[in-house]
Formats: structure tokens, C-alpha cells, sequence
């Protein structure tokens, strides 16, 4: 097999720390290397992979990163607001007060990931 390009290697690489720091706890972390290794992923798929098969399966590991990016995105945003407004014992919290577990339907309020998502959009646009 030919040797891989710098760039994946180092979205490879991102992405092994970005787990590593996951299962340690260090959320923050984590979160930023998905986000740059999918970045790198992204580069890769767009102007160095050769095939089908191997774009497909870079897409198919995004997809994964920016699913889990997503989760600790929002679990440290839950954090935060948790840690700066404690809610009194017997009133509902602002989550509670919405009603609903929005999947996707507050996209728009996070511009980075919709950066995030038209990228590899425009990924699969142009490589199927």
C-alpha cells in the first residue's frame, strides 16, 4: 500500500488524541482535536485521496468525529450553564422549560459546526 500523505497522517493522528483525551475526561480537548482532525480529514478527501473506497471511508469516520464532537460540545455547554446558574431544588431548569431534546433543530445557533457540515457536505457532493 503507498505511504499515507502527511495530511492524514496527521488527521490520523489528531484523531487518536482527540480519543485519547475523550476516555481521560479532558473534554475541551477532545473537542478541539475532532474538530481539527476532521478539518484534516476533510483536506485529504477534497485534493489527496485516491478512490472511492478510501474517501468513502474517511466520510464515514467524519461523520463519527463530528457525531461525538457534538455530544461534547453539548455536554460542556450543559456544564457551563449548570455551573453558572444553579437552579433552587423544585424549580424546572431552563431545559426542562423547553420541552423538547432538540436533535439538530438548534443547528443554526453554532456556526462552526454548520461550517463543519457544509464542508463535508460539499465533500460528498463532489466526490459521488
Amino acid at each position: 500500500m503507498a505511504s499515507t500523505s502527511p495530511n492524514l497522517q496527521k488527521a490520523i493522528d489528531l484523531a487518536s488524541k482527540a480519543a485519547q483525551e475523550d476516555k481521560a475526561g479532558n473534554y475541551e480537548e477532545a473537542l478541539q482535536l475532532y474538530q481539527h482532525a476532521v478539518q484534516y480529514f476533510l483536506h485529504v478527501v477534497k485534493y489527496e485521496a485516491q478512490g472511492d473506497k478510501a474517501k468513502q471511508s474517511i466520510r464515514a469516520k467524519c461523520t463519527e468525529y463530528l457525531d461525538r464532537a457534538e455530544k461534547l460540545k453539548e455536554y460542556l455547554k450543559n456544564k457551563e450553564k449548570k455551573a453558572q446558574k444553579p437552579v433552587k431544588e423544585g424549580q424546572p431548569s431552563p431545559a426542562d422549560e423547553k420541552g423538547n431534546d432538540s436533535d439538530g433543530e438548534g443547528e443554526s445557533d453554532d456556526p462552526e459546526k454548520k461550517k463543519l457540515q457544509n464542508q463535508l457536505q460539499g465533500c460528498f457532493r463532489f466526490h459521488f
